[in-house]
Formats: C-alpha cells, structure tokens, sequence
C-alpha cells in the first residue's frame, strides 16, 4: 500500500477530509485487502468499482481499479490497484494498472 499522501490532493473541506479518514480505516483493516485480491482474482483483467458498487469503500466514495498479476504457474500472487476518487481519469488510469500488472506477472515468472 503506497501513495496514500496523493489522496489528499484537492481536498475541497472538512467532508472530504471525514471521507478519506473513513478510506484509511477502512484500508487499515486486513479484512479489507483481502478483499481487494479476491475482487482482483473473481475475473480476468482489470476489475473497476465505482462509488456504491465498490462494498469495501463505499462510505468514502471512493473507487477501486485492480487487476491481479502471476507467477509461472499462472496462479495470482498479488493485485496492483489504484484507489481514489469516483471522478478518476478512468481512460489513463485503467491501461497503466493493466499493464502493470501484466509486468508484475512477467517478473514473477
């Protein structure tokens, strides 16, 4: 779990700040990315989870973009994802965790 200090970018006020309190709880719990890669292993690619479809952060309103990457014997032993808000440059955001991923994959072999 890196970046997190870039989710304070463009904080408008105090809502945004209880909302990003609520995204770090949330990220502190285990329970949390073990769900993140069990989102991440449920199908092929990139997975995304806007706003209220995403369980895991719905109160923060944020959104989730996961794939998983693997190692030689095609089994997932991770996920990069990206977590921010729902306004997110989907179109850019999406092929670089793609394509990291991908990497993370090839480098595991």
């Amino acid at each position: 779990m890196r970046g997190r200090a870039n989710l304070l970018e463009g904080l408008a006020g105090a809502e945004d700040v209880d909302r990003l309190r609520m995204l770090f709880d949330d990220l502190e719990k285990k329970d949390s990315l073990i769900e993140i890669l069990n989102l991440a292993e449920s199908g092929p690619g990139v997975r995304i989870f806007i706003g209220s479809e995403n369980k895991l952060f719905s109160l923060s309103g944020s959104s989730l973009i996961v794939a998983p990457y693997k190692d030689g014997d095609d089994k997932i032993v991770g996920a990069v994802g990206v977590i921010g808000p729902t306004r997110l440059n989907y179109s850019r955001i999406v092929p670089m965790v793609d394509y990291t991923a991908q990497l993370m994959s090839r480098l595991s072999r």
